[in-house]
């Protein structure tokens, strides 16, 4: 084994733990991928199974297009993840959750704003929100997604709407410790709004 693929799978598996460990995600939803440098390849979570199920033995490695290298199948996001790599070479690793206070904040605001000091200083956009009209993004709503990113090059991650965060860094673990800041934020924005309401 070459130390790239090394490299991506300890990152993996390291990412898979700390997001079941969390508890940001719960039963077999989500999703996580990384990308194998030097290849058009990606390691991903097999389909069926949760975070914390991701081990050694049950890796599956696919191209950008989704097509199984190794192992069984695939997560039904392999399109976004593949994508994500293709257009933005700088992305090597992507977690997806499923947690419940980002989904709420989805189905009712535009964007999740960064009222924490934390949030400000590791986030530094607000997390837009994108209406996506498939449980997995197709294809044809890529558009969407690429768009927000486009517009905000520094852009750490993004809600998709009623389904879940969506954030990308140069590892996996990265990304999963960003999902968890922005889980607390849309906490305490959910809370906040809440307050203000009754006010």
């Amino acid at each position: 084994m070459n130390t790239a693929f090394l490299n991506a799978k300890n990152d993996f598996l390291a990412a898979a733990k700390r997001t079941y460990e969390s508890g940001i995600q719960t039963g077999t939803g989500g999703n996580l991928s990384v990308r194998i440098p030097g290849e058009n390849l990606m390691i991903v979570k097999p389909s069926g199974f949760s975070y914390g199920q991701c081990t050694e033995d049950n890796l599956c490695i696919t191209d950008f297009d989704g097509n199984v290298v190794m192992g069984g199948k695939p997560t039904r996001e392999s399109t976004l993840h593949g994508n994500l790599y293709k257009r933005y070479p700088q992305i090597g690793g992507i977690v997806h959750t499923h947690s419940p206070y980002a989904i709420l904040n989805s189905l009712n605001f535009s964007q999740v704003d960064l009222v924490t000091m934390h949030s400000e200083l590791k986030l530094k956009y607000p997390i837009p929100v994108v209406d996506v009209a498939t449980q997995a993004v197709t294809e044809e709503e890529l558009p969407k997604v690429f768009e927000v990113i486009d517009k905000n090059p520094g852009l750490l991650a993004l809600i998709l709407k009623g389904h879940g965060i969506v954030t990308m860094d140069k590892t996996a673990v990265k990304a999963g410790q960003t999902a968890e800041l922005i889980e607390e934020t849309s906490m305490i924005n959910w809370e906040q709004k809440k307050f203000e309401m009754l006010k």
